[in-house]
């Protein structure tokens, strides 16, 4: 075998390990609640969220660019093993090319900081070290409103959710951006919830024409959409 065909097969071996990465998981001596409750404010402390599945103890994150990385789309969740112990799966796949690892040392440092979260000691990264012994959670922290960037132009903060519409976003193909009145509010698949009146939903991805539908929200309810994209 010539050096030129090994260097080819070594960079096809490493496209293929970065493409179909495998989850990492981390199980903690806490309930399943306290561990999806600490998962969640770290991913909106830190990232931004784009899916929530409460029953489902799901969640659903993208992360900034890096030095070595475009970002990451990661989906966790948290799977019960008994009444105070459970495992947090975190699923992380890169935007963009290749992550030469960052894709796990992503994966290490949030499990650290779910650590910090149930421990009531939030901080950056440290290593992540092997869990003994149940932490003693403190008072329930109230977890962060949703970031601004996800609430519609002119919406404050502290506004009511009850009148607001809930709309879902899904696309075809999916992970799609989504803007809300020019606004980029996350990837598909999406919740948002908005106040009422016209908005208008754009879908885009590159290489597809984008999808726009003008909807006007009611107070209180809840419409699906589907944005089926046609390549340019």
């Amino acid at each position: 075998m010539t050096k030129k065909t090994s260097v080819v097969l070594a960079l096809i071996f490493a496209v293929t390990l970065s493409a179909y990465a495998k989850p990492k998981k981390k199980t903690y001596n806490n309930s399943a609640d306290q561990v999806f409750q600490a998962a969640l404010r770290t991913a909106r402390e830190r990232h931004v969220v784009t899916y929530v599945d409460e029953k489902q103890l799901m969640v659903t994150f993208e992360t900034g660019k890096s030095f070595t990385s475009e970002g990451f789309v990661a989906n966790a969740s948290v799977e019960p093993e008994a009444d105070n112990k459970a495992t947090l799966i975190l699923n992380v796949q890169n935007k963009k090319g290749m992550s030469w690892g960052a894709g796990d040392r992503m994966a290490d440092k949030f499990f650290q900081q779910v650590n910090d979260e149930l421990a009531g000691d939030v901080k950056q990264a440290s290593a992540v070290k092997p869990q003994e012994a149940a932490i003693a959670v403190p008072e329930p922290k109230a977890i962060p409103k949703e970031p601004s960037m996800t609430k519609p132009a002119g919406e404050s903060a502290g506004g009511a959710n009850d009148d607001k519409g809930k709309i879902l976003v899904t696309s075809v193909p999916d992970a799609a951006d989504v803007f809300v009145d020019d606004a980029f509010v996350g990837n598909t698949p999406a919740t948002l919830r908005l106040s009422p009146g016209k908005h208008t939903i754009k879908v885009s991805q590159t290489g597809y024409k984008a999808w726009t539908k003008d909807l006007s929200v009611i107070a209180s309810s809840e419409v699906s959409l589907k944005a089926a994209l046609d390549k340019e």
